[in-house]
């Protein structure tokens, strides 16, 4: 059975989509069978997905690569929609296979996510016999599909009091906070504990007991994942531990920080232990998962022109959608600037993969 991973942070700006975007496209690579939903109304990860990077693919006019996909494949609103009515879609699934026989699949985004979040929001606060199954068909929607995937990895926004990012926590088996080296994301994990209280008190009255069946309110805390880290030029790219010092002091405060947060969250059943964080995560120290380095705007452009993750880059990509006013991208050059800058990344996303690969069935 699949395990359902949701990458959430309240603070915007931390690469949450591109760590998910990249870490799909991976395990896909590993064989593994994906499917990523983006919860998130800014439609970074749809946008990623479909290669929309220019005005003139976001148009609404009739013919438009954006048109095209939104009336053939179903975004969360209207796959949340037919869920929760016990309605069939005729629409499809966007899927990217792989050569490994792996595939990703996903679940758009959508702007009109905000309007079924109020219906939500208005059914939770206003509990009666005709709606209080709701929150139990919500996590349906998002379980049933655990025997088709061996990953369903979730990117939510940037919100703390979104009704949607409530539900679809309390219905994740784990969940990862993504980061980066600032005082705002320090400052993010220190609200996290409020955050799990606020969602709390709002679904309590849904959660499983033995009369009533609702949500399972069962997440696991795996970690942080430290994103857009100043890598120091000297470091070694293969033992990908040689960061700047301003990286390395921040994580040191971090460090204090999460582990308020996981015991908090371990005290109510939402995290995994020191010692399983060690068994999944081998390479690892708790409960950092992993250290990644930022990309250079060089790649992180052609990425985004070619529609695929930075892992997936290639020479004969970076040549073809390189800027015409920018210098050659050369990642084939050993030892070369953006050649360390792929391995570093490569590196790091590789091994988070790994403990994901970890996780119990």
């Amino acid at each position: 059975m699949g395990k359902t991973i949701t990458f959430f942070n309240h603070k915007g700006g931390v690469g949450k989509t591109t760590l998910v975007h990249n870490l799909a496209y991976i395990l896909a690579d590993r064989g593994c069978r994906v499917l990523l939903i983006d919860a998130d109304p800014q439609m970074n990860l749809t946008s990623a997905m479909y290669g929309l990077s220019t005005s003139i693919e976001y148009s609404t006019e009739v013919g438009s690569k954006w048109s095209e996909n939104i009336a053939k494949y179903i975004s969360l609103p209207e796959y949340l929609n037919c869920e929760l009515k016990g309605e069939n879609s005729s629409k499809e699934v966007f899927k990217i296979s792989s050569e490994d026989k792996g595939y990703v699949e996903l679940i758009s985004g959508s702007i009109n996510l905000s309007e079924i979040e109020a219906d939500i929001y208005s059914i939770i606060k206003n509990r009666n016999s005709f709606t209080e199954t709701i929150p139990l068909k919500f996590e349906q929607a998002i379980k049933k599909n655990k025997d088709k995937y061996d990953f369903i990895l979730i990117d939510t926004s940037p919100s703390s009091s979104s009704i949607i990012n409530a539900l679809i926590m309390m219905s994740t088996d784990y969940f990862i906070t993504p980061v980066s080296p600032s005082f705002f994301s320090l400052q993010a994990i220190d609200n996290l504990s409020s955050i799990f209280n606020s969602w709390i008190k709002l679904l309590g009255e849904y959660q499983t007991t033995q009369s009533f069946r609702g949500l399972s309110f069962q997440p696991k805390f795996l970690g942080l994942v430290v994103q857009l880290a100043k890598r120091f030029s000297g470091g070694s790219v293969q033992e990908n531990t040689s960061f700047s010092s301003s990286t390395e002091k921040w994580v040191q405060d971090v460090n204090n920080s999460v582990r308020k947060f996981q015991t908090f969250a371990i005290q109510r059943g939402m995290s995994i232990t020191e010692g399983e964080f060690q068994q999944f995560f081998t390479e690892s120290s708790p409960f950092i998962i992993q250290k990644c380095c930022d990309f250079t705007p060089q790649l992180r452009s052609i990425a985004e022109k070619a529609g695929i993750p930075v892992v997936k880059l290639t020479q004969e990509t970076c040549n073809e959608y390189k800027d015409s006013k920018t210098r050659t991208v050369d990642i084939s050059k050993e030892d070369g600037q953006y050649t360390r800058s792929m391995a570093s990344i490569s590196s790091s996303y590789n091994r988070i993969v790994d403990g994901l690969l970890n996780l119990p069935k």
